[in-house]
């Protein structure tokens, strides 16, 4: 088990900047972390949640390659840096890789009531949501029916029917977006992701998304909430 004084000691760097690092802080209290190490202000973190993850929180390249010195065994990366790849990869190629912006909502925006109204997702819902997700190469059933039962979500059900869903990621992250095609455009985007950022705030949790930069409707909706553009991310595996 993992020397709590060592998380302690990650999360008081962490915090230092918490928007930054929301999705590292996130993860280690969401899952079962088996190593951390500690550079001077860089941390890197392995976890399990789905599969075996790195994250690494870093802004120095001399730190970052101390802390990458022994990483041979890591195979699935996390909220990883454009400049941090090469120095992660060494002369390892690429499996898979998935980039996204991330964009958080400050504190001082406020939000509008939700148009309608959305309530817990069901865990007989799984199939269905995996059935409609366009993510299946990264999602697994058993991943979603864990983000239903332990994460803030929400959903939107019409004569019995879901229509619209949002769920968190195992790192906090809003995600799992969709609105069946017939109801697009109505506003039921808007209202789900509305009642998920309501439920983190109520939590104290920073609300952040990770959005593909081919994806304009989402960063149309994201924007229009008030969302913040923070910086690219990736993740991969090798």
């Amino acid at each position: 088990m993992i020397n709590r004084d060592i998380v302690n000691r990650a999360l008081s760097i962490l915090e230092k900047d918490k928007i930054r690092n929301s999705n590292i802080i996130n993860f280690i209290d969401n899952n079962k972390i088996n190593d951390i190490t500690i550079v001077d202000n860089s941390v890197l973190v392995r976890g399990i949640s789905d599969k075996e993850w790195v994250y690494i929180s870093s802004t120095d390249k001399k730190e970052l390659k101390t802390l990458c010195k022994n990483n041979s065994s890591d195979k699935n990366f996390g909220v990883i840096e454009n400049w941090m790849i090469p120095i992660i990869i060494k002369e390892n190629k690429i499996k898979w890789r998935l980039t996204a912006i991330k964009l958080y909502l400050p504190d001082n925006i406020l939000i509008d009531k939700p148009k309608y109204n959305a309530v817990p997702l069901l865990l007989d819902d799984i199939d269905f949501i995996f059935k409609n997700s366009t993510y299946k190469d990264y999602l697994t059933r058993d991943y979603i029916s864990d983000r239903i039962k332990k994460g803030v979500n929400a959903g939107i059900y019409k004569s019995g029917k879901l229509i619209a869903w949002a769920i968190t990621h195992d790192d906090g992250a809003m995600g799992f977006l969709n609105v069946l095609e017939e109801y697009r455009r109505k506003g039921y985007a808007l209202a789900v992701s509305y009642s998920i950022v309501n439920q983190l705030r109520i939590k104290k949790k920073i609300p952040f998304v990770h959005i593909e930069e081919s994806n304009i409707k989402s960063m149309k909706l994201t924007l229009k909430m008030g969302f913040l553009k923070d910086r690219i991310i990736n993740w991969f595996s090798i």
